[in-house]
Parts: C-alpha cells; structure tokens; sequence
C-alpha cells in the first residue's frame, strides 16, 4: 500500500451535534488516503462503523434541485435504453428519500428502495416501497423470494461506501436477472486528482474509483463493465453499466477512459504524491487569506453544509473564529453545528438580513447554480471559492 495524503482526524461528516451534544466528547478517526500498487484501488485506510455513518442521517436527495433532476433524467433514460415496463422490477441500493424511484413509480414500473437510515421513512411516505436496512446477500435472497429478480439494479453515488463488499456485490449478482444490468455512479477518481477535490474525501466513501480498477473489481465477480461515462455530479462522477459477461457488447467510451487515465497517469505515485503537495498548499491559501480578511476586521460566513464542507472545515482548521456561521436550507441541519468545528448552522433567511461581507461556498462545485440563487434572493457581498483554487468573486 502507498499512503500519500493524511488529512488528520475526522469526525462522522454528516453526525451534526446539537448543542447538547457539544458537552460531550466527539468521536473522531483517521482520514488517510492510500492506493493498493497491485490494482491501482484507491481507497482510505480506516472504517468506520456504518451504523454510526448512516442510521441518523442529514441529507436528502430531493434537497437539491438539480440533484433530484439528475436523477429523475436518470431514471428516465434507463426506462428508454432499457425498455423497462410495468413487468420489470427496479432496485435502488442506498435509495435515500425515494427521489430517483419515484420516476419509475410514475411510468407504472415495479420498483424497492433499500436504505439503512431514518430518511428511508421518507420514501415510504411518499410511496416508494423501502427496505430499511444494510443491502447484502441476505437481504438480496429474501427479494427474490418475495418479488423476484430485478431487471435493473443501480447504487447511485452509493457503490464506494459500501463496507462489506463482498457481500454486496455477491447480493447484486443474486437479486439480478441473467440479462439485468448493474448501474452505479460513484466520484470519479480523475476528476477528484485534476479538480483537485479533497473534500470530496471523508469516511463515507471508502473508495475512489478510477474506471481501470472498476473493471477489475467488477470482473472478479463475473461482471462486465460494457459503457462509462463522466457526468459532472458532485464535481465530477463516473457512471458504470455492467452486467453478466456476455450479454451486452463493450462500447468505445470504455476503452476510450481507460486512454485517458493512462494518459494522466492516474495510478503513478507520482501523480497522487503530486496531488498531495497539491492539496497542503491550497489548505495554506486558504486559511492565509480568511486571516487576513478577518484582520481587516471583515465578517465571513459559510454557505451550505454538505458533507464535503466537514472534510475542508477541519482539514483547514476553519472554526467560529473564523467562520460567524453556516446558512443553510435544509430543515434536517438548520439549529445544529458542523462536525467537529462546531460552526453554527442557520436558517439562510439570516445570510440576507445580515449581509456579511463574504460567504464562503462550501458546496463549491455547484457554484454556477448557488451564487445566482443567492443573488437574487438579494445577498451582496463577495464569494469565497476554496476549490479547485482559493479565488474571490
């Protein structure tokens, strides 16, 4: 194993304190990235009790506009590749709120979402059949018994968190018929090296896959990864159809990716090292230029509070000191405080009342939607953008 990147310890990116819970100790774990030198298999080196990530969660995927039209497109476009009909079953793994198999419901399609933690009862509530619970091959035999094999089974931005692997994907390969496809969509390690994307790191997502070690992981199991393609969710993912071996021919855009990481030279140590030094010194931009703004005597606030934030807040060290508050949205995280940092999140309405003088965007990636949002909901100060470089607009 080649370690080339330690982040310090971290806190659980999505556990937010309440107040009370600030009079407690807080648990944190190590956040290392390493890449296994026999496959290429970038991944962090330790993991986190699952339980403990994702049985009281605080997001929703309908939270976000554009996020929720992704993946209704989404499932619109598997309906129409596919040819999905009412007789098809569909599973979502990691189904969260129900958002991308709500589409399906709509066209009549059979359709289970499994999903361990409390925002599966929202699925349920909006009509989305929902299993709660940790997906595996127990729980995949118990799917065939009661409704049968899945013509399409998609774990979206889900794949690369999954702790027990094996079983996982043994539990897709017994939930999916012969000639069913396996659709995942994960971060995209290339993206995450050139966008320099560090916070896009913490201990939910385990993996960081580059299409090469898909292909392989995938085919120890006997599957096949026949299309790829990048799509810019979450600051860059891939998106992998595979099925059994066989049952679909490979397109270009596979063998055409893997050129390109190649190219790159995505697996070189060099390149991660690289990538390291890379991000230690945009973590020295950064908090040089909130110093010298609060120096000035400048008052700076975050905006949103997505998982991604608490890696950058704590490898950066970036706290109330610096940070008056978070404005946010979503009802699920507005009264409590940012993992470790303890930042008060708020209700956006105060971003516009108060009008601070800058508002760092910690959802950085979807800055094209945010800042015209913010704008005309009236906010006029400047934006702090942290990634890919520190810049202010």
């Amino acid at each position: 194993m080649l370690e080339f990147l330690d982040l310090g310890h971290h806190p659980p990116p999505l556990v937010l304190p309440t107040e009370d819970d600030l009079r407690e100790p807080e648990k944190r774990y190590p956040l290392r990235l390493l890449q296994c030198r026999s496959c290429g298999l970038v991944q962090i080196g330790y993991t986190v009790d699952p339980k403990e990530l994702f049985i009281n969660y605080t997001y929703e995927s309908s939270a976000s506009r554009g996020f929720a039209k992704h993946l209704h497109d989404l499932s619109e476009h598997v309906i129409q590749r596919f040819s999905i009909s009412s007789n098809d079953l569909v599973i979502d793994i990691g189904s969260n709120d129900g958002t991308s198999l709500e589409q399906y419901v709509r066209h009549g399609i059979r359709v289970l979402g499994i999903e361990p933690s409390n925002v599966g009862d929202l699925a349920a509530a909006r009509g989305v059949p929902t299993i709660r619970g940790f997906f595996d091959q127990q729980i995949a035999s118990q799917i065939v018994r009661k409704q049968g094999k899945a013509r399409v089974v998609t774990a979206l931005n889900v794949f690369a968190h999954v702790a027990q692997l094996d079983s996982f994907i043994k539990g897709v390969a017994t939930v999916l018929e012969d000639s069913g496809v396996f659709l995942t969509e994960s971060h995209y390690l290339l993206d995450l090296v050139s966008k320099l994307e560090y916070d896009a790191i913490y201990h939910e997502h385990l993996r960081y896959y580059s299409l090469k070690s898909l292909v392989e992981l995938l085919g120890r199991y006997g599957f096949i990864v026949f299309d790829g393609i990048r799509i810019p969710t979450h600051g860059g993912s891939i998106r992998v159809y595979a099925c059994r071996t066989g049952k679909y021919p490979v397109s270009e855009s596979v063998h055409s990716l893997i050129a390109q990481e190649d190219t790159a030279r995505l697996e070189m140590p060099e390149t991660l090292t690289d990538f390291a030094r890379r991000v230690s010194e945009n973590r020295l931009k950064l908090k040089c230029l909130l110093y010298e703004l609060k120096s000035q005597g400048k008052r700076i606030v975050g905006i949103s509070a997505p998982a991604r934030s608490s890696t950058i807040l704590n490898y950066c060290l970036i706290g109330p000191d610096l940070l008056d508050y978070i404005a946010e949205t979503s009802k699920l995280k507005i009264g409590r405080y940012s993992p470790g940092m303890h930042i008060p999140i708020v209700d956006e309405t105060r971003l516009y009342i108060d009008q601070p003088d800058y508002a760092l965007l910690l959802s950085w990636h979807l800055k094209d939607d945010i800042v015209p949002k913010i704008r005309d909901k009236g906010y006029r100060g400047r934006f702090i953008t942290p990634l890919p470089s520190v810049e202010i607009t």
